[in-house]
């Protein structure tokens, strides 16, 4: 077990005080909101569908004609109340919903098909109209989008990162299905599709997430094309840098530099899915070249996944950030959300229209999940239900910022910034023109952008800072909710097997030797020689990814003594070089 500092200071302590006259979410509350929140991504697809919101329409299919230099590549999820799909958010996004899955599993539930022909049929768009499948709802979600990930990895040259043309899409304010049928100047088909670009983030991030999927989607035709793919979407990530610039809507500037994080976690995720050392080593080597201090200031979101490949590294492999001053993954929290907290809830970043307020807790909460389930501690879990139950309208406004979601006297947003809520399918109606959405659509289930300075609720369509939808920021909702359920109320489907808690220790490569460069063990003492002329670090490990030892400034041939029992990882870092030794100190 990592020893960990406790954080109990009298503003934590205050934080799981819940507010004067407000009752705390029930298990039923968390599981509606689950439910609404996962749901949503069947209203951002792309294709052949099937599209929930659509239902009712004129036109329940959109955009089956994308393709690139004649390969399809249509499906995926629009990226938020628009209908352009940019790689960017959504290999962000569907990554972090793998990842939740896969290590919440159990607290994801089966309410409703995959096809929505269960809502269809009975005629009722509520969490009483579904009907279970045999599927968990999240992995139904998941393989639509791993679908397309599949079609955009063409070859290792060849990488789909996004689907239409943002200034042209933004021209009218109509469903998907609708807009596939007007020009191309207006956003329909066909529409500009960006491949080949000189971006390492997307294609790393879509190779994690198929990388995720081939480990636990049980179709085993699933796992063979979804590993296939993740390892063509790794190879284009090697061999480019940087992330794609979308004219506007995602500068590649707001990533700062920090696009290494995509191939990083691609090589981390295809190493636990195959056990192959290449991509353990390469994993070693992208990690070694993260910008640390550069994402250690700013929250987790689309652009600066530092964070979460901070919590990966060290949940995973062991390893901790280096350079700057945090060294283990919960001072990199900590600094990031701890300190910044407000009433118990992270408003670092957060304010008025603009900030996008809800990426805060949301990411805040889905971290800490992480960590927590990775170290098996649960001392974190009061701080993240009152971060996800603010969200929910467990604050004194009880305002909820996720559309539709109104359990506990909730006040849910009805105007978010999103084209096929409204279902309308006239190309001269404005977003100002649009009225009230069609019944079933009002239970969306978006988490608006939010405005944390004002008690009540923006009322204007027209106003994206504040009412946006985006897939990026459902997704740490997603599994932070994901994390709470498998604690309070687990479920295993039929057909799968109750496994045993195991405290169990993957097997970490040892990393061929660098030319000239050696380390001899002897007992509990250990001799590096061989490094170049410049001065090196060593850093020891545990295998619960506790530093236990650190030596700074070493030259020529060094001595240092163990001062830990058992299997330990060497880390020795130079300005030139690096490199891992697995030893067991005696």
């Amino acid at each position: 077990m990592n020893c960990r500092k406790v954080i109990v200071s009298a503003l934590s302590l205050m934080a799981f005080i819940p507010s004067a006259g407000l009752a705390a979410l029930s298990t039923d509350d968390y599981i509606e909101a689950a439910w609404m929140t996962t749901r949503f991504f069947g209203a951002q697809r792309s294709g052949n569908g099937p599209n929930w919101i659509l239902d009712g329409t004129n036109y329940t299919k959109s955009f089956t004609k994308d393709n690139y230099n004649g390969k399809d590549v249509s499906g995926g999820w629009f990226d938020c109340g628009d209908h352009v799909m940019y790689g960017q958010s959504q290999g962000y996004a569907s990554y972090i919903l793998a990842l939740g899955y896969s290590e919440f599993t159990k607290g994801f539930y089966d309410l409703y098909t995959g096809d929505y022909t269960d809502y269809k049929e009975s005629k009722d768009y509520t969490r009483k109209g579904g009907k279970p499948n045999g599927v968990r709802d999240l992995l139904e979600e998941l393989r639509y989008e791993a679908d397309f990930w599949v079609k955009a990895a063409i070859s290792s040259s060849n990488f789909v990162t996004v689907k239409g043309d943002g200034n042209a899409d933004h021209t009218k304010w109509v469903t998907a299905g609708k807009m596939s049928t007007l020009s191309s100047s207006e956003g329909g088909e066909t529409r500009y599709v960006k491949g080949d670009a000189n971006d390492a983030f997307t294609p790393g991030l879509a190779a994690a997430m198929l990388a995720v999927m081939a480990r636990v989607d049980p179709d085993e035709s699933n796992q063979k094309k979804y590993l296939a793919a993740a390892k063509t979407a790794y190879s284009y990530a090697k061999k480019h840098e940087g992330v794609t610039n979308s004219s506007g809507f995602y500068e590649s500037s707001w990533w700062d530099g920090r696009w290494q994080d995509g191939p990083f976690l691609g090589a981390l995720e295809l190493w636990r899915t195959t056990k192959d050392s290449t991509y353990y080593k390469d994993a070693d080597t992208w990690y070694f070249d993260l910008q640390y201090n550069l994402g250690s200031t700013t929250r987790l979101n689309y652009s600066n996944v530092i964070p979460l490949s901070v919590v990966m590294a060290e949940g995973v492999m062991h390893w901790a950030p280096q350079g700057g001053q945090i060294y283990e993954a919960e001072g990199y929290l900590k600094k990031l959300y701890n300190e910044k907290m407000k009433n118990g809830v992270f408003m670092g970043e957060t304010g008025g229209p603009g900030s996008f307020s809800v990426r805060s807790p949301a990411g805040g909460a889905f971290l800490y999940a992480l960590y927590s389930k990775f170290y098996g501690m649960d001392e974190f879990d009061e701080m993240i239900e009152k971060n996800v139950g603010y969200l929910l309208g467990d604050n004194s406004n009880k305002k909820s910022y996720v559309v539709g979601f109104t359990k506990n006297g909730a006040n849910a947003p009805t105007k978010p910034h999103h084209r096929g809520y409204y279902g309308n399918e006239n190309p001269d109606c404005d977003v100002n023109c649009v009225g009230s959405a069609p019944e079933k659509n009002k239970l969306l289930g978006g988490l608006i952008a939010g405005d944390f300075s004002s008690g009540s609720h923006n009322g204007s369509a027209a106003q994206w800072n504040v009412n946006e939808v985006c897939v990026d920021m459902n997704a740490p909702l997603v599994g932070a909710l994901g994390y709470i359920l498998s604690k309070k109320a687990p479920v295993t489907m039929p057909g799968e097997e109750e496994e045993e808690e195991k405290d169990t220790v993957d097997v970490i490569p040892v990393m061929a030797k660098i030319s000239n460069f050696g380390l001899v063990q002897n007992g509990s003492s250990i001799t590096l020689s061989g490094m170049d002329a410049s001065a090196f670090d060593v850093q020891v490990f545990d295998l619960t990814g506790k530093m236990v030892q650190q030596f700074k400034g070493l030259q020529g041939t060094s001595t240092l003594q163990l001062n830990t029992k058992g299997i330990l990882q060497v880390r020795v870092i130079s300005a030139k070089s690096r490199h891992t030794f697995t030893v067991k100190s005696l």
